[in-house]
């Protein structure tokens, strides 16, 4: 009996290790498409399986392991991760850990490497073209209304899960899809609307590092690309009064060693992505969300995750 269990959580742990991961969403920063506290699935052979870096490690845990011995980078059977694609990754600013150990954070891949992305009056563009949001891409929605019980009766009649981001007098703030603020509307007296306004992001415009990608060396690329460079080479780099040098040397060209991405959370309120992250390496990525076995909302569980 003892020898069919350990057989059995033999093969469990090395489903978990090179296939398949069970996660739990921590956070409402992927919400509508990901609800806070749904149990999901995590295809790990999505874009090809990541090694083991770190071997000294508690089975079945994340953080009880040790440092001491980690393994080189490797990938195998590498794919590349597609536009749209919920991904699970490692926080690349958490480097006083090892890879493999570094915070888990889930957002959508929504640049690949060589993109052009460019954001001008809130309108996000790349390579040039208008990006086209998930219809799950929640924006803030305020409603005046003196009856906020009667709004929360018609939300709860409607089956939208949303709940007041914040209140002001009269005014509830609340994160909507588009799709649930059109419906809202539609239910809505025709004094009380729901209603968005227009982004105010910075203005700005930077090529996505592509692996083998080489740039000139100047002062917009050393700000754009200044971190990235850091973490590929370590110890050997070094920038001073914005040039960089390598093991002691100027250099004037740089050759990006990784492919990387842009990820933006669906509720881009308060959320960890590329906004506040940067560039996302391949090196980092994890797997694809794939499946929700579990949802404490109704008609969610069992259901692939788009």
């Amino acid at each position: 009996m003892g020898k069919v269990i350990l057989i059995a959580l033999l093969i469990v742990f090395c489903v978990r290790t090179f296939f398949i991961e069970p996660y739990t969403v921590s956070s409402p920063q992927m919400e509508t498409a990901l609800l806070n506290g749904e149990r999901i699935l995590i295809d790990k052979t999505a874009y090809g399986i990541r090694m083991p870096i770190t071997i000294l490690t508690v089975p079945f845990t994340f953080d009880k392991y040790s440092g001491v011995i980690q393994l080189p980078y490797k990938r195998i059977f590498e794919s590349s991760v597609r536009r749209n694609d919920i991904v699970l990754f490692n926080n690349p600013s958490d480097t006083l850990k090892p890879l493999d150990k570094r915070k888990l954070l889930l957002s959508r891949c929504i640049a690949l490497p060589g993109d052009t992305v460019d954001v001008k009056d809130g309108i996000f563009r790349i390579n040039g073209k208008n990006y086209v949001c998930s219809p799950d891409v929640t924006s803030e929605y305020f409603i005046k209304t003196p009856d906020r019980k009667n709004l929360a009766e018609i939300m709860q009649e409607l089956e939208i899960h949303a709940s007041p981001s914040r209140t002001q007098a009269d005014t509830v703030f609340l994160r909507l899809n588009k799709l649930e603020a059109f419906i809202l509307n539609k239910s809505l007296p025709d004094s009380v609307r729901a209603t968005t306004q227009a982004d105010t992001a910075d203005n700005y415009k930077f090529v996505i590092p592509a692996k083998g990608k080489i740039i000139n060396l100047n002062d917009e690329t050393m700000a754009i690309y200044k971190q990235v460079i850091l973490m590929e080479k370590g110890s050997k780099a070094k920038v001073s009064d914005n040039k960089l040098y390598i093991s002691g040397e100027e250099q004037k060209r740089y050759t990006f060693a990784d492919n990387y991405y842009w990820m933006l959370s669906d509720n881009t309120l308060n959320s960890s992505d590329s906004r506040s992250l940067g560039f996302i390496p391949f090196g980092n990525i994890i797997g694809k969300a794939h499946f929700i076995w579990y949802s404490s909302a109704k008609g969610r569980s069992f259901s692939t995750i788009e």
